[in-house]
């Protein structure tokens, strides 16, 4: 299973003059935590003119009956001078948000190495506090096997309530120790199959937005480098469930690839299409109601479900004819994202900040397509062969036991929520999907949308 990720460590062997890796050190398998104060000294030593920040959450992180963040601080302490800090949490837990970064960040601002112990949200609030501070090395603790998001130098944070991905920092090493994601919870591991789902969807987003114009960066070898380990992901996530060390390496291994892949690609788009936005926009919906949300990999891997049966639904009605492309005037779609999205936000904030990502990505394509311009059947062709079919996709969730509905998660999404994430999500960042194409050919009214969620119930895999 794990052969053809041989020699992965050399994370360098990714790397070209033009898109350079400052991750300089992975550590992945048994004992890898234990291994922090040389990887401190490593990327840290030459900056050793404070102290180590031990930053985390108040979750409890086990290894072995040791509690891992006290376990690293101790660890860190044969080093140098270790301070503890916890990043603000409220009653839905930890935020990667301006107000959490700001106060991690002014009280690591003495640090020379600073090291994150935690899941996804923590890494983005740690990664975002080294690039606000510049100076201090930073080192990753992965503690599950939760999102993707741990080996890159981007951070998903909270915009006046709108999840926006940021330039941050690339960590200076990553330490994923599989001991202790053997015993993190079994569900923040199923959400990390949920999130590299998206390998099956969000490169073909990425390539059509690409042969569309409406992206610079596509790249098919940074797609390649993760895609080509989705067959071995597939057979590897339902062993999870039985703690098998060497399917929780592999799963380790390909979420760092991914990272690395949006690091390489200077952009989440080849492992973040309209799956991702759906789900960031019931993160937004839910949390705006101060209630805690379901885990982002597995709203990620339903929603990637859906989008594979929206690449379906174009594709459908291409073969049948569809192919004017007619793009609406300002005057009516800023009134259509208001209205979208103002019930979230009385101040009217969030909404704005939605429609200053979607006018911008109006106004590219209205400069390369005019109001109206012809699909070239050819861009859906080449898009799709990244695809995954919506059965193989539904058929891995479902074998791993991750949630395959929305009613699934926990909590629960409800149908109102779920549909009206899929509904809109286009209209929530600058970033081109196959739902906008859905739109801009006349094929997204509120019959499309119920059509799709009708067939992904038919599948066991709707809400």
């Amino acid at each position: 299973m794990g052969g053809a990720l041989r020699g992965f460590f050399d994370v360098q062997r990714y790397a070209t003059p033009s898109r350079p890796i400052a991750l300089r050190r992975v550590e992945i398998g048994f004992d890898a935590l234990h291994r922090l104060p040389d990887v401190i000294m490593a990327v840290g030593g030459e900056r050793r003119t404070g102290g180590i920040v031990v930053l985390s959450d108040t979750v409890p992180k086990k290894r072995l009956g040791s509690e891992v963040t006290e376990l690293a601080a101790s660890l860190a302490s044969s080093v140098g001078p270790v301070e503890r800090v916890t990043a603000v949490e409220d009653a839905s837990g930890v935020h990667a948000d301006d107000h959490t970064v700001s106060s991690a960040a002014a009280a690591s601002a003495s640090a020379s190495v600073i090291v994150t112990v935690g899941s996804g949200t923590m890494a983005d609030i740690g990664k975002a506090v080294a690039a606000r501070l510049r100076e201090p090395a930073h080192v990753v603790v992965q503690t599950a096997l939760s999102v993707n998001g741990y080996a890159d130098d981007q951070s998903v944070l909270l915009v006046d309530g709108v999840k926006r991905t940021t330039p941050t920092r690339w960590p200076d090493a990553l330490l994923a120790d599989t001991q202790v994601l053997a015993e993190a919870p079994l569900e923040m591991n199923l959400a990390g199959v949920g999130d590299l789902l998206a390998m099956f969807t969000a490169p073909a987003d990425w390539g059509l937005a690409h042969l569309l114009g409406m992206d610079d960066l596509y790249s098919d070898d940074v797609v390649a480098m993760v895609r080509e380990h989705g067959p071995a992901l597939l057979d590897a996530a339902p062993l999870l469930r039985n703690y098998d060390v060497e399917a929780i390496e592999l799963t380790a291994k390909v979420l760092t690839l991914s990272g690395l892949s949006m690091g390489l690609a200077g952009t989440t788009a080849p492992a973040s299409g309209a799956e991702h936005t759906v789900s960031h926009l019931i993160e937004m919906a839910i949390t705006r109601q101060r209630r805690p949300t379901a885990l982002h990999g597995a709203q990620v891997g339903v929603a990637t479900v859906l989008a594979s049966l929206v690449w379906q639904h174009v594709e459908n009605h291409v073969r049948a004819g569809a192919r004017d492309m007619r793009c609406p005037s300002d005057a009516k779609m800023r009134p259509a994202v208001l209205r979208a999205f103002g019930h979230l936000d009385e101040s009217g904030a969030m909404a704005e900040e939605c429609w200053r990502a979607y006018r911008h990505k109006l106004s590219r394509w209205r400069e390369l397509h005019g109001d109206v311009d012809e699909l070239d059947g050819q861009h859906l062709q080449r898009a799709t062969r990244w695809l995954g079919q919506p059965a193989a996709l539904l058929a891995a969730l479902r074998s791993s036991g991750a949630p395959t509905r929305m009613s699934q998660l926990d909590p629960p999404v409800d149908a109102e929520t779920a549909r009206w994430a899929l509904a809109n999500c286009h209209l929530m960042r600058d970033r081109f999907t196959v739902i906008d194409l859905a739109f801009l050919l006349g094929i997204w009214e509120a019959a499309d949308v119920d059509a799709i969620l009708a067939q992904a119930a038919a599948m066991e895999g709707g809400l």
